[in-house]
């Protein structure tokens, strides 16, 4: 055994007997110091619970301090408190402005401050916990106006007026008898801290009010002493007295109640257990209210002696568990002797057969080590090799497969340059009617954005494979920026952006590859474009450095910007970022790096979310940085543009046209991508009324708006996804009954799955078939006609005095919970005369439109008639019946009036209602 390993042992040993030497004797962990305002019966139950409940709190050191009444000697008590090392200080305030000011020092030093049963005049402490004497007060007001129904003349008692439960007691007790014209306050007599006084002075005030009948006082204690003295001079049995407290106990507040000395008193908790606990939660850093009111009943000659029955068993139980505790700490203490012994025991047993075995053990580690050694190094030597050659087949492969992508990509160009032909041949036709026209131009800028990534996956491929030569020439920078801005110009009008080149100069000659500039150009910009919004603005700045020798392009915009790490990462390729809203290749930025390096320049990005983007290329005057190679004599040429512009046949659309077809049914299409929301416009604006929304916000504004038959949307959208406003708008009152389609590309099982959830009716992946799609239409628009028609004759044949639906349909359960409400609320209201939909509409929280396009969509049925229907089914029930005249049941269904009963239902029935009668 290895010396380190018996330096183990012996600390192992040491700190077990360490360990078991220090539960002996428990450390205390935190101290309170508890500043008692005075001595009485209340507060020795207050004293007894905290006592008893700190038993269960062995960590605890409980410092207590009483102060007999005397503000001065209770502020001396916490400073003596705070001088002791408290962790946190408990306080009964003897009065409530004295005790402030050493009460908010003591809170701003730091220390929780915790105050029982009193208020100061400050909000500055912990926690407070106690009964609401405001409540009690008001309590005491309600017992005596509802128990006393004569004229009542009545006494108040009252604690001294500087401490806060005497101020909110009388509060709460004269704002309550504002709600009684019988009770009235003849005197409220405010007692001193000297009883004595009480008992001598308190004679003049009852020979004073002869009248008094009722005696109030804060407290039982006081009270009884005002009974005592009623009595001496005749007068108890004609006053009725109500005291504050209900002290359990032999000769207290109950069972002064229970005795009759007391007609009531209102319970006055004193929480002491409470008050414990609610300071080990803040000492503990446990959550806690900084308010804890304390509950409270009124305790008569009905309740007094359960009461006070009740709390005899509870003191009772309460000396078991003091005894049990005693008893316990006992078996603890022995407990804890034994496991010393048999640790010792143990640990020297292990001990002897750790010596034992240490020898064999550290002889046989050894071996094993070297052993271990031996076949970690073979294994090493194997892996090495074995990812010499996996490295050798991955590049094979991705060499292939790059290869095989870019064969491909030069296919495409042959049959995508037959497809632009035949399109620029055909577009000028006269003879081509609209429609296909503009599906014409949707193939044409297609075809031209195909081509765009097809070039740039090949000229990506040159330039890994150091296939790209550069041909530079001297050519005038302005003039070529000015004309690649002009295949923007029109798209920008068309969207509102500020789009303006800013230069100081008129010519700025410059040697550059006309053909790769023109890529770098186009592709700064077409980004900017697609995260601009509408009436932003994109800037083209151009400036010279003539320190560094160096002209830089500054392209900005105010779109969408990138967060840091997007913007550390976007020029690598393939990359794309977090805003998934405008996918790509992430091929663009890449190219357009290693095209502007090939010309010695450098190209960097300055970016933040929400706040646009800056892209910075600096390119070197002069040719000094080229091979005589790269030079060609061809000068002063401009680039066109033209073989990158996609905007040639743009459409357009307004974002917020709606297309009125022939049918009355109605469909919201959300898709940000305006080529596919012509595409569908031009195929179903002929069969459904067509609303177009661009983003996902502006698409769950207008659902909400207009409640369409059926909304249809994609799910990466601008400002909110698809699966967002699916959400929203089945989880909403006002749209759940509407059928969702979900357009996609992710066309994974997975996906498909999510977009379920999210509550859609159906989710239809990118491409689809317009056939399959349209038939998906009309069948969910024909499955809500359907069960359109099953809820209206559920309804129809429903008994009319349960007014409750039992629909067993398929329906969402926020559909059927308005159903039920909506009818239970017709059935409760129908027979009255004012009853109108505005009170439906306030029932269910619902605008009047909103409501009846829910009903109609739900029912097929107006609200209007369907109240109508239910009041004249019930009047036939009563024609039939035939206890009351036509009169009687025009107005017993809610009609106002028998003529009006007898028009409307002629016109359903075909008959008068006596008629009906006669036949029935």
């Amino acid at each position: 055994m290895l010396k380190s390993d018996y330096k183990i042992v012996f600390i192992s040993l040491l700190l077990i007997l360490l360990n078991s030497c220090s539960e002996i004797k428990e450390e205390k962990k935190f101290v309170i110091g508890f500043a008692q305002c005075c001595n009485d019966a209340w507060r020795d139950v207050m004293n007894s619970e905290m006592q008893r409940e700190l038993s269960f709190h062995p960590e605890i050191d409980f410092q207590f301090r009483k102060s007999d009444g005397d503000s001065r000697e209770q502020i001396r008590h916490i400073n003596e408190l705070i001088e002791n090392g408290i962790d946190l200080l408990m306080v009964a305030p003897n009065e409530a402005e004295p005790l402030t000011p050493i009460i908010e020092e003591v809170y701003q030093s730091g220390i929780p401050v915790v105050l029982i049963d009193r208020k100061t005049e400050s909000e500055l402490y912990t926690a407070y916990i106690g009964a609401n004497n405001y409540e009690i007060g008001r309590m005491a007001a309600d017992y005596i106006g509802t128990t006393f129904k004569e004229n009542a003349q009545i006494i108040e008692i009252q604690l001294v007026m500087s401490i806060s439960p005497a101020i909110e007691r009388h509060r709460g007790f004269i704002d309550a008898l504002s709600k009684y014209p019988k009770l009235k306050i003849l005197n409220s007599f405010e007692i001193t801290w000297d009883l004595d006084y009480f008992d001598k002075s308190f004679p003049d005030t009852l020979n004073k009010y002869p009248d008094a009948n009722i005696i109030f006082a804060h407290t039982d204690l006081l009270a009884e002493r005002a009974h005592k003295i009623a009595r001496k001079y005749g007068r108890a049995d004609s006053l009725l007295f109500v005291g504050i407290d209900g002290i359990p106990g032999t000769g207290r507040g109950i069972q002064a109640v229970e005795d009759g000395i007391l007609d009531a008193s209102m319970l006055y908790p004193t929480g002491g257990g409470e008050a414990i606990r609610l300071a080990i939660s803040i000492l503990n850093n446990l959550p806690y209210e900084k308010e804890n009111t304390l509950e409270t009943i009124v305790i008569d000659e009905a309740n007094a002696r359960i009461l006070h029955n009740q709390m005899k068993k509870v003191f009772s139980l309460q000396e078991n568990i003091d005894e049990q505790l005693q008893v316990l700490n006992t078996y603890k203490l022995d407990s804890r002797m034994q496991r010393i012994f048999i640790f010792v025991l143990v640990s020297s047993l292990i001990l002897a057969v750790i010596l034992g075995l240490s020898l064999r053990k550290s002889l046989l580690i050894n071996k094993a080590a070297l052993r271990d050694l031996e076949f970690k190094n073979q294994e090493i030597t194997k892996s090495e090799s074995r990812l010499i050659k996996m490295s050798e087949k991955v590049k094979s492969a991705t060499q292939a497969k790059i290869d095989f992508f870019t064969n491909v990509s030069h296919e495409f160009r042959t049959p995508l340059t037959l497809i632009l032909g035949f399109t620029d041949d055909i577009l000028p036709s006269k003879v081509i009617n609209k429609g296909i026209q503009q599906s014409l131009k949707l193939i044409h800028q297609n075809a031209h954005r195909l081509l765009r990534l097809v070039n740039q996956l090949m000229d990506f491929r040159k330039v890994e494979s150091n296939q790209m030569t550069l041909r530079a020439s001297e050519n005038d920078l302005i003039s070529f920026i000015k004309n690649v801005m002009e295949s923007f110009s029109s798209a920008a009008e068309r969207r509102g952006i500020d789009f303006v080149l800013l230069t100081r100069f008129d010519q700025l000659d410059l040697w550059f590859d006309i053909g790769m500039m023109d890529k770098v150009l186009f592709n700064l910009l077409s980004n900017a474009f697609k995260f601009t919004p509408d009436g932003g603005k994109i800037h083209i700045s151009i400036s010279e450095d003539k320190f560094d020798d160096k002209v830089t392009v500054i392209v900005e915009d105010s779109g969408t910007g990138l967060s840091k790490t997007d913007a550390s990462r976007i020029f690598e390729p393939f990359f794309q970022g977090e805003n998934q809203q405008m996918l790509g290749t992430g091929l663009g930025l890449s190219l357009s790096k290693s095209l502007v390096e090939m010309h010695a320049g450098e190209i960097s990005v300055q970016s933040s979310s929400g706040k646009g983007s800056r892209f910075i290329v600096s390119l070197p005057f002069g040719k000094k940085h080229l091979d005589q190679t790269q030079i060609i004599s061809d000068s002063k040429q401009v680039a066109s543009g033209e073989m990158y512009t996609e905007n040639t046949w743009a459409f357009e659309t307004k974002e917020d046209e709606i297309e009125n077809g022939n049918a009355g049914q109605q469909i919201l299409l959300i898709e940000d991508n305006k080529d596919i929301q012509e595409f569908l416009k031009n195929k179903l604006s002929n069969s459904f009324q067509l609303v177009q929304a661009y983003d996902g916000k502006d698409g769950l504004d207008k659902a909400k708006e207009l409640i369409p038959d059926l909304v249809i949307s994609d799910i990466m959208l601008p400002s909110m996804d698809g699966l967002e406003i699916t959400r929203a708008l089945k989880t909403d009152l006002r749209t759940s009954h509407i059928p969702i389609i979900l357009l996609s590309a992710r066309s994974s099982i997975d996906h498909q799955i999510e977009g379920m959830n999210t509550g859609a009716d159906a989710y239809i992946t990118k491409p689809f078939n317009v056939q399959f799609l349209f038939a998906k239409i009309k069948s969910l628009l024909l499955n809500r006609q359907v069960l359109k028609e099953s809820f209206g004759n559920h309804i129809k044949s429903h008994e009319i005095e349960f007014g409750v639906l039992d629909l067993q349909e398929d329906i969402s359960p926020i559909d059927l919970e308005f159903l039920q409400k909506f009818n239970s609320y017709i059935y409760q209201n129908y027979t009255r005369q004012e009853f109108q939909v505005t009170d439906l509409c306030e029932e269910l929280n619902l605008s009047r439109s909103q409501l009846y396009r829910k009903v109609k969509a739900l029912i097929g049925e107006g609200i209007s008639d369907y109240i109508q229907r239910v009041r004249l089914s019930k009047a036939e029930e009563l024609l039939i019946e035939g206890k009351l005249s036509v009169s009687d049941i025009a107005y017993t269904v809610g009609y106002s009036s028998p003529d009006y009963f007898s028009t409307v239902f002629r016109s359903k029935y075909g008959t008068s209602p006596s008629a009906f009668r006669k036949n029935h």
